[in-house]
């Protein structure tokens, strides 16, 4: 179209230089001749893009990978024996076959989560290079850039497995790697509770020589987790310098439970966008899909609120340790990619103070009482001290503002975290004796309550008059009876239930109608077991939960709970003593093992003693996938016990 439109320009100049002569009718009907066949190309190509259904897209994707090693003369071979790999000396290095290869053929499965579908595999493996892969959809919804970007992430974790720069294209055993999705319901762009995230996974021969993946889903979130399971079946041959695949497989698949969250504290030590970033690779290694962003509390406030700038202003340890909002809509949207959704939490009216302390130079009064007060003992939980004013009606505007900021940023409209926990009503009664407040209260519980329903209106004032489905709330006293029947809304109020497994708390919420999220502290906290950081007052949560802790915890079965009401589980990590250098070696690989509990929910074998020696090989592999994606893991076990299966347990 372009090249008749510029032969239109020459040609009508060319006439007026005197170079061509033509009668003018035939100059005229020429020149409208070609403006017309322009415009008829224009629109033509411009209704095809738009309007013609395109049954099969192909993308190609290529990078370069930095994760290098040398060759390596092999020492040692494995053999198969009794669905388990045995180590011997490799007599002949040209016939040994790497530990890779044998454990990913050898025995059971190697993925994680271990789906809760019927899984078949081949017992042999191809060859192929990364620059085969070739990806197919048909799917046209507006799911469909997501389904491109995510593949992107496929394709660039593959590469992120090779350790040769130039491994070569003619030893491979195929000559293309087709991906195909199918999504049913491509509109779906948003994860909520009833998203289905089930997925089937058909790898077969396709062709003469060619491969082909056919992943079916009903939604783009569970097209995601197939991608991800097909990238378990691939590894790096250490012996054959190559790219490897399971020859076929078929796997069916659907989460146990639709909240699989992971808490990050980012307010008591800053963790970088770029750290947050690694944290939610992890996760969608692992299917996790929420993260629960705790992004304020006492000690700081580093999110900048565009409605409430001295917030952060007031309340970030620097100007470069805050988040800009579109720093957050960008991680946003890599969540998203990964088939995670991001909960912003400002927990209130406890947990705040350092960035609440402008109200009166604003003309607000105070916002916040106890800020900062000494001794903390007797007003928080640790220092700093800080819990909103009650009694000041600034406080519910500030709120509502701060409301409709986070619902933006984050994009939820299903679920909201308004913290809710910990509340010290010694704090209120010393702060409020000034005022009648105080006195109009036998129990600081109904002001607490109160509170909560006015805060609770302020967000539905925030979302456009709309109430949220589900609003969180972390168990406290007033998620008790009598409280929490009085002045919160089964029908719309979440419980996340921190305490302990053995309290009362997770079985009378169900019993009372509650749904609820698990995080039991004495299983699924993440950050205890590291002594105390002060001198005074608890300052540990001990014992260390290793990961057999974390997933052993069973508690619906422990207690026989109504799994109908628990929407599932988070683990959770309060950043008190540690930062974003250590954030990767605190979560993984215990955050795996707590993923494959509220994926599968594997049945625990009582008469059996411990954990199943699968469970512990499955999990070292999944750990050596986090490192290939640069996380820095720890390690499970010395590598001796890596390299001679079932001899360490």
């Amino acid at each position: 179209m372009f090249a008749l439109c510029l032969i239109y320009a020459r040609f009508h100049e060319r006439g007026r230089c005197g170079r061509i002569r033509m009668k003018q009718g035939e100059l005229r009907r020429a020149l409208l001749l070609i403006t017309l066949l322009c415009a008829f190309l224009f629109f033509y190509l411009y209704w095809q893009q738009s309007n013609k259904y395109i049954p099969a897209a192909i993308y190609r994707f290529s990078h370069i990978t930095t994760n290098y090693k040398k060759p390596i003369q092999p020492q040692w071979t494995w053999d198969c024996v009794n669905k388990r790999c045995e180590r011997r000396y490799a007599d002949d290095p040209l016939k040994a076959t790497s530990l890779a290869t044998c454990g990913m053929l050898c025995g059971s499965t190697q993925l994680w989560p271990q789906p809760t579908g019927p899984v078949t595999m081949a017992s042999k493996a191809l060859r192929f290079h990364h620059r085969q892969l070739a990806f197919e959809s048909a799917s046209l919804g507006a799911s469909r850039s997501l389904i491109d970007e995510a593949f992107a992430v496929f394709n660039s974790n593959v590469i992120g497995l090779t350790e040769a720069p130039d491994y070569p294209i003619e030893g491979s055993d195929v000559s293309e790697f087709t991906v195909n999705i199918a999504v049913s319901n491509a509109d779906v762009v948003k994860l909520k509770l009833k998203t289905d995230e089930s997925y089937s996974l058909v790898l077969k021969a396709s062709g003469k020589d060619g491969l082909r993946a056919d992943i079916t889903a009903k939604t783009f979130f569970g097209a995601r987790g197939a991608l991800e399971t097909l990238s378990q079946l691939i590894w790096w041959d250490p012996y054959d310098r190559t790219l490897k695949v399971i020859k076929a497989a078929t796997v069916r698949d659907k989460p146990a439970f639709p909240y699989r969250g992971l808490m990050v504290d980012t307010s008591r030590n800053f963790m970088s966008i770029d750290s947050l970033k690694r944290m939610l690779v992890g996760m969608a290694a692992n299917k996790l899909n929420a993260f629960h962003w705790h992004i304020s509390d006492s000690q700081s406030f580093p999110l900048i609120v565009p409605s409430l700038p001295l917030l952060a202003k007031t309340g970030s340890y620097a100007p470069d340790m805050t988040y800009s909002p579109d720093e957050v809509r960008d991680l946003v949207h890599f969540a998203r990619v990964r088939g995670v959704r991001v909960i912003l939490e400002v927990d209130t009216p406890a947990h705040v103070g350092n960035g609440w302390s402008w109200g009166p130079t604003e003309g607000l009064g105070e916002l916040a009482v106890c800020v900062n007060e000494r001794p903390w003992s007797l007003y928080c939980g640790e220092p700093p001290c800080g819990q909103l004013n009650p009694d000041n009606p600034h406080v519910y505007d500030v709120l509502q503002k701060l409301y409709g900021d986070l619902i933006e940023l984050s994009g939820e409209t299903e679920l909201f975290h308004m913290g809710g926990d910990e509340v010290n009503l010694e704090c209120w009664s010393q702060h409020l004796q000034r005022t009648s407040a105080a006195y109009n209260y036998t129990d600081l519980h109904e002001l607490w309550g109160e509170f909560t329903v006015k805060a609770l209106q302020r967000l539905t004032a925030a979302n456009g008059g709309k109430r949220f489905p589900h609003v969180i709330l972390w168990s406290s006293k007033l998620t008790k009876r009598p409280y929490v029947n009085k002045y919160l809304d089964k029908t719309r109020v979440v419980v996340q239930n921190w305490g302990g497994s053995q309290w009362t708390d997770t079985p009378e919420l169900l019993s009372d109608g509650y749904k609820v999220i698990i995080s039991h502290v004495d299983a699924w906290y993440l950050d205890c077991g590291f002594g105390r950081w002060r001198e005074t007052g608890e300052a540990a949560c001990d014992p260390y939960r290793p990961w057999q802790t974390a997933y052993q915890h069973r508690p619906w079965q422990l207690q026989r709970l109504d799994k109908r009401l628990i929407l599932g589980g988070e683990a959770c990590l309060w950043s008190e003593q540690f930062d974003e250098g250590s954030l990767d070696a605190r979560l993984w690989p215990r955050a795996a093992a707590f993923a494959e509990r509220v994926w599968s929910d594997p049945r625990l074998d009582a008469a059996a003693y411990g954990i199943q020696e699968d469970v512990y090989t499955r999990l070292n592999t999944q750990r050596n996938r986090l490192v290939k994606r640069g996380l820095s893991a720890e390690a499970l076990w010395p590598e001796w016990c890596s390299q001679n299966p079932g001899m360490c347990l």
